[in-house]
């Protein structure tokens, strides 16, 4: 479905309530290192301390949110809720937040012999494994195309190399991460261990899967 800018149903759709964190906020600038050569310490092979830094941009998966923000996003009311036990409201995640679950758990394919729970599944449920992988990769697909980064990677001539060499250390206007993090830490959930889900009587279910 293509958008229009005067679609008020678009407008609706694309709003979400964590831009009212972001948005009185001006967009950061940063410089990214896209040299092959960084040590970035989201990079392998996977330690603890690697594992760490995935972890820290992705500590908050779950949230709650209000009823006017699962409306605002084009849902129901009738939509999935946090138990009272826990503290109640909507259940949701950023987007944003799946993006990066999803780019960390095609590394973890690439290092699958470093994590045994990740190689179990895939021996014990393939076809399970195999959908979400392919998930993965579509989901982040689909959302570089839809917010593809217009700026441009110049090339450089590089000492004796024969071809000209992509220079992605580019700039970029960057959301505030630190801002938005902020955000999602006053609505995160403590679940507590031992924590069992459980479909209330009540529940409107959806007759498929979505």
């Amino acid at each position: 479905m293509k958008v229009h800018a005067n679609d008020g149903l678009s407008q609706q759709l694309l709003e979400a309530p964590v831009n009212s964190a972001v948005a009185p906020h001006p967009y950061t600038h940063q410089q990214f290192n896209g040299s092959l050569w960084y040590r970035s310490p989201f990079k392998g092979p996977p330690t603890e301390k690697v594992e760490e830094a995935w972890y820290d941009v992705m500590r908050y998966g779950l949230i709650s949110v209000t009823k006017e923000d699962i409306e605002k996003v084009g849902h129901p009311d009738w939509s999935a809720k946090f138990p009272p036990a826990v503290g109640g409201g909507y259940i949701a995640a950023t987007i944003g937040s799946h993006q990066l679950h999803c780019l960390h758990y095609i590394w973890q394919d690439h290092h699958m012999s470093y994590f045994p729970k990740t190689q179990d599944k895939k021996e014990r449920v393939p076809e399970l494994y195999e959908l979400h992988y392919e998930h993965c990769v579509d989901y982040i697909r689909q959302s570089l195309m839809c917010q593809l980064d217009t700026g441009i990677i110049p090339y450089n001539w590089v000492l004796d190399h024969q071809n000209p060499t992509p220079n992605a250390n580019t700039h970029h206007k960057c959301v505030d991460w630190d801002k938005l993090q902020s955000w999602l830490e006053e609505r995160k959930v403590a679940i507590t261990e031992g924590f069992k889900w459980s479909q209330p009587k009540d529940a409107v279910s959806l007759g498929w899967n979505p």
